[in-house]
């Protein structure tokens, strides 16, 4: 089995790596003081078994006033995929809000600003959904979003989720773009149907932050901290293995996530706003 097959994971940066013959373009630069990583993948055959399309990371140094670098990075990835004014949106956040883990999309939605039902010109019609999880409603959310895209003629989605890394450093502070869509529950190994260009069959621009990390993570990463030369590849597999095996790779989240969830959705939230209407103000009452 492969490293990058071992991990619960949902971060593209942190599973390729490129090679000369990799049909992958990877940019890294810094801007307004993140680290910026931009991933294009033209194969479907890749090796990595990633849907083609664009991934981009930002991994910020703090969790604090970040709307514009996201807003200014959505806007590129949603204009690639068609979006101008006169476009429908539909922002979905995924999640279950009883656990702060799971409740970063929820929490998103009730800081964005709906406009669908106002009639004012040269404002971009703004919907948003929270589907719940299919172990409360019993259905699945993409059924529920797709319902919704054909009955409103949406044109694009954009879909927020929390995400599993592999690095403890990234917690909180690593947020993902990609018009790839997302798998909900794919990083704990609890896979759903998708939501998706291919199933809603208009674009799908996803936004996650890394909010989970596994045991075998941890304890990698405590390795490496302590001594770089206890790792190596047998190492790394038997960690996982054993902890596999025994139904002990638990998915594990920090105490300082009741402090940092709400600051994190609205940051997301203010970066969204700024993307699709920017002329409006935050304070604006549209409710």
């Amino acid at each position: 089995m492969k490293i990058n097959d071992l991990f619960k994971n949902d971060i593209a940066d942190e599973l390729i790596k490129k090679k000369k013959s990799d049909p992958i373009s990877i940019k890294h630069f810094k801007e307004y003081g993140a680290k910026i990583t931009q991933i294009e993948i033209k194969d479907k055959n890749n090796k990595y078994a990633k849907e083609v399309g664009n991934y981009i990371t930002i991994e910020c140094t703090n969790d604090h006033n970040n709307e514009e670098v996201l807003a200014k990075y959505l806007k590129k990835i949603l204009k690639k995929n068609g979006f101008n004014s006169k476009s429908k949106v539909l922002v979905v956040g995924l999640g279950n809000d009883s656990y702060l883990s799971d409740a970063l999309g929820p929490k998103v939605i009730k800081e964005i600003n709906v406009t669908s039902h106002l009639k004012k010109k040269k404002i971009t019609s703004v919907s948003c959904f929270i589907p719940g999880v299919m172990g409360v409603t019993g259905l699945e959310s993409s059924a529920m979003i797709k319902s919704i895209i054909d009955r409103f003629s949406i044109d694009i989605v954009i879909v927020i989720d929390s995400l599993a890394t592999r690095s403890i450093s990234r917690l909180y502070k690593t947020y993902q773009l990609t018009d790839t869509g997302i798998n909900p529950g794919s990083g704990v190994n609890n896979n759903r149907m998708g939501v998706n260009k291919k199933i809603m069959k208009i674009p799908v621009v996803a936004i996650g932050v890394a909010t989970v990390v596994d045991v075998a993570s941890i304890m990698v990463n405590t390795l490496n901290v302590i001594d770089k030369n206890l790792l190596n590849t047998n190492t790394i597999e038997t960690i996982y293995n054993s902890l596999d095996r025994d139904n002990h790779n638990f998915i594990m989240t920090t105490k300082e996530i009741d402090d940092l969830i709400d600051v994190i959705a609205l940051n997301i939230a203010s970066g969204i706003n700024l993307a699709i209407n920017p002329t409006l103000a935050i304070n604006d009452n549209l409710r």
